[in-house]
């Protein structure tokens, strides 16, 4: 009987599960579903559990790989924090396990996502990448492996303070960089300024009508994050930058993220960085949690 290869990929709004056959490097199916972390642990791997049971149908489970938003052990398996979740201390690959078999993996999203789009450039040195959507992360990949830090939370620059005085953060602080220039924190401030509810792809739309509240939060928003990326192309010297999420794969608003990119970065003769939005399919964070399981798990 075939064997398949699944991978999982929990963000703060919406989950994406796609299914592989064995060393294939296209999903044959993919499924996404509203995460609904709010409605608690048990809940959601419920519902993953049903959905990666009806999509392997009467097919053998080969190897798994399951990455999230947050701070992840992938040596305990196990999420340690996740602010945009509300998630801490959950035993990711144990309650997987129990329905995908133990040759898995489990690994934070950008990381993961990083790693899937050196996969696809592996004669580079070095790859940042960096996602823009609910949130904002980051994971960084240097001749082939992932750098996690000493404490796995290498990459949180969602959580950086880049406003002291700034809007509160899911992590509680203020002037988060993600506050400012992630999904969630444009819907908030117009909720705040406006008392409606609004999506960040209405912000955006509007802010492309020259409406102009929407238009001065969409210029904070992106200079805010294109001085940061700066910085971080200054810093670390990569060879390539690569841009993805919902958001930042917004035409509108990588254009200016761009723009404030190339008219601030340190420029130092013969120094070449290329700036890129991900085009993977289905996305990187799949991408690259499927190849990390597979590099663990060898037939």
């Amino acid at each position: 009987m075939p064997a398949v290869d699944i991978a999982i990929d929990i963000g703060g709004t919406k989950t994406l599960v796609s299914v592989f056959g064995d060393s294939e490097q296209e999903p044959y199916s993919s499924e996404e579903f509203p995460t609904r972390p709010a409605e608690g642990i048990d809940s959601f791997f419920e519902r993953l559990s049903d959905i990666c049971l009806r999509m392997k149908g009467n097919r053998n489970i080969n190897r798994w790989g399951l990455c999230t938003a947050g701070v992840v052990s992938p040596e305990k398996g196990n999420l340690i924090w996740s602010p945009n979740l509300g998630w801490k201390d959950v035993e990711l690959f144990r309650r997987a396990s129990s329905f995908l078999d133990t040759k898995g993996v489990v690994e934070n999203d950008c990381n993961a996502a990083a790693f899937g789009e050196w996969t696809f450039r592996k004669d580079i040195e070095s790859l940042i990448y960096v996602t823009v959507s609910t949130g904002i992360g980051m994971g960084i990949v240097a001749r082939g492996k992932v750098l996690r830090g000493a404490n796995n939370a290498a990459g949180e620059v969602g959580h950086t303070i880049v406003k002291p005085d700034g809007p509160t953060c899911t992590c509680g602080r203020r002037g988060c960089l993600q506050a400012i220039s992630g999904g969630r924190g444009l819907e908030n401030r117009a909720h705040d300024l406006l008392g409606i509810e609004i999506s960040t792809k209405e912000i955006i739309d509007r802010a492309q009508l020259n409406e102009p509240l929407f238009k001065e939060m969409i210029t904070e928003a992106s200079e805010t994050l294109g001085r940061f990326l700066c910085n971080l192309i200054d810093s670390l010297d990569p060879s390539v930058l690569v841009i993805g999420g919902s958001l930042g794969k917004n035409q509108y608003y990588f254009d200016r993220i761009l723009k404030v990119i190339e008219e601030n970065r340190y420029r130092i003769p013969g120094k070449k960085v290329k700036v890129e939005l991900s085009s993977m399919k289905p996305n990187p964070n799949i991408i690259g949690i499927l190849s990390l399981s597979r590099r663990t798990h060898k037939d």
